[in-house]
């Protein structure tokens, strides 16, 4: 069976955050604190009552700031929980604010020193730092647990030109996940000693490479490219759209809806988001989704260059046509 790619980049980045159940009051303006993508629904949420609860909740609909705010709270009134300060560390790193992620995953393996998502969390901070020393230190760490998090470690070794080592990181990933056109193509470069590998370079550049396979029209090795890139930098709204977009291109619309209702909790105000995942919905046959998702792009960019398609859709929407 295909694993869900959510799963999937969980296993890869090591946070929860991608599998918490959403919610969704099916507001029609686009708010200052986000709320959950359009076609995201669950009406069955358990209630939520003290600050951890709360910003745990709020970490998983992508309200980094007021996730910030409860997780704060909760941290000063339980200082030697390490849950807390790994989810504190994840709601900064997820807000874009790596230098304050840093500390607090450290409180939370200071407490803790064998928890995995906390020390991946550390390793992926640092290293958006540039500091790819103390990145590797710390996925070679969560890797214990985590094997998957080898790949970052092969990446952050051969930044420092460290071959050897690199070599051994993704020898460990590779053992560690099933096999895949990415893993024939790492495994063939390894074998051959040819540097720098495929996983090498930045999440940046992994994006652009997925950019290029879909003007190429090679969906596979898109979705190749933009899992790189997350697996690097999991809160890159732009990869996750991308990754939406290779799905797509695939034939894959679950995935994609998902890729791209991730894209929008990466980033609220995203709008290619809103729209590839409007006429995701509307490809499926759910136009109130489809609806939603079109509303709030045209909020969002009122004087996008397809602005005027996209009213017209949303006219045919509404009509029931």
């Amino acid at each position: 069976m295909q694993l869900h790619w959510r799963r999937r980049l969980v296993l890869m980045c090591g946070f929860g955050l991608f599998l918490s159940p959403p919610t969704f009051v099916g507001a029609q303006a686009v708010p200052m604190v986000p709320e959950a993508p359009p076609g995201a629904v669950d009406p069955n949420a358990p209630p939520v009552v003290g600050p951890d609860q709360r910003g745990t909740l709020l970490l998983s609909q992508g309200q980094w700031a007021e996730a910030i705010k409860e997780l704060t709270i909760a941290a000063t009134r339980e200082p030697n929980r390490s849950d807390l300060h790994a989810n504190l560390g994840m709601a900064h790193y997820f807000k874009g604010d790596s230098a304050a992620a840093v500390p607090e995953f450290q409180t939370a393996v200071k407490l803790d020193p064998e928890r995995p998502d906390a020390l991946h969390g550390l390793g992926l901070a640092l290293y958006d730092r540039g500091d790819f020393a103390a990145a590797a230190n710390a996925f070679l760490a969560s890797s214990k647990q985590n094997a998957a998090a080898s790949y970052n470690l092969g990446n952050a070794l051969e930044r420092q030109d460290d071959r050897e080592g690199a070599i051994a990181a993704y020898q460990q990933y590779l053992a560690a996940v099933p096999p895949s056109p990415e893993t024939a193509t790492l495994n063939e470069a390894l074998q051959k000693q040819t540097f720098p590998t495929p996983a090498a370079g930045t999440a940046q550049e992994h994006f652009q490479r997925g950019q290029a396979r879909l003007d190429e029209k090679d969906g596979v090795k898109a979705i190749v490219a933009f899992f790189a890139a997350l697996r690097l930098k999991p809160n890159y709204a732009e990869a996750s759209n991308g990754l939406g977009l290779a799905f797509r291109a695939t034939g894959n619309l679950e995935e994609a809806i998902a890729a791209y209702q991730t894209a929008i909790r990466l980033n609220i105000r995203y709008s290619p988001a809103y729209r590839n995942l409007a006429q995701a919905f509307e490809e499926k046959g759910d136009r109130s989704a489809a609806v939603q998702g079109y509303a709030r792009y045209l909020l969002i960019t009122p004087g996008a260059s397809d602005a005027a398609e996209i009213r017209e859709r949303l006219e045919r929407l509404r009509s029931g046509q």
